[in-house]
């Protein structure tokens, strides 16, 4: 009865999780997406991920010459982009953050196949996120919204991208 009084006179407050991202992320996410208008493309990202669940995204990558690439999937090209990721964590210290991909059919959500894509990455015991990042790059008439997305292994959270 204590806790019930208690809640009746407090507000319970969670962390907002945030998605950060450099200016030069930003842009090349919006080029790389208008030179590709007919298929979905993409790549992954890179940078910090902090506690509580903050992710700073410093670099992304291209999909990679054997990337697949349809009007309604993508599949990044695994081996190139290993290779960037090894490389920009050498030389920066930077590790892999998250994914990012254009929609190029009106679609403006997550879809069912970038959950499984999630989850598959989450549940991975290969890695150990505190949070992952995926930014949908939503193309509509030569026009690019970035669509932010801060998953946890329970939760995805839409948030809105911080360009620093």
């Amino acid at each position: 009865m204590k806790l019930l009084k208690l809640l009746k006179h407090r507000v319970l407050s969670f962390p907002k999780p945030r998605l950060i991202i450099s200016k030069e992320v930003y842009d090349f996410i919006i080029e790389t997406t208008k030179s590709s208008p007919k298929v979905e493309t993409g790549g992954i990202l890179m940078g910090f991920d902090r506690e509580p669940m903050d992710v700073e995204v410093i670099h992304a990558s291209l999909p990679g010459p054997n990337a697949f690439h349809s009007p309604t999937k993508f599949l990044r090209d695994t081996e190139y982009c290993s290779k960037v990721l090894l490389e920009n964590h050498k030389m920066f210290g930077i590790d892999y953050v998250g994914e990012w991909h254009s929609h190029v059919v009106p679609m403006r959500k997550i879809s069912g196949g970038d959950l499984i894509t999630l989850s598959s990455i989450l549940f991975d015991p290969d890695y150990s996120f505190n949070a992952f990042a995926c930014i949908v790059a939503l193309l509509e008439d030569d026009h690019v919204d970035l669509l932010g997305y801060v998953a946890k292994k329970k939760y995805i959270y839409s948030v809105d991208l911080e360009i620093k």
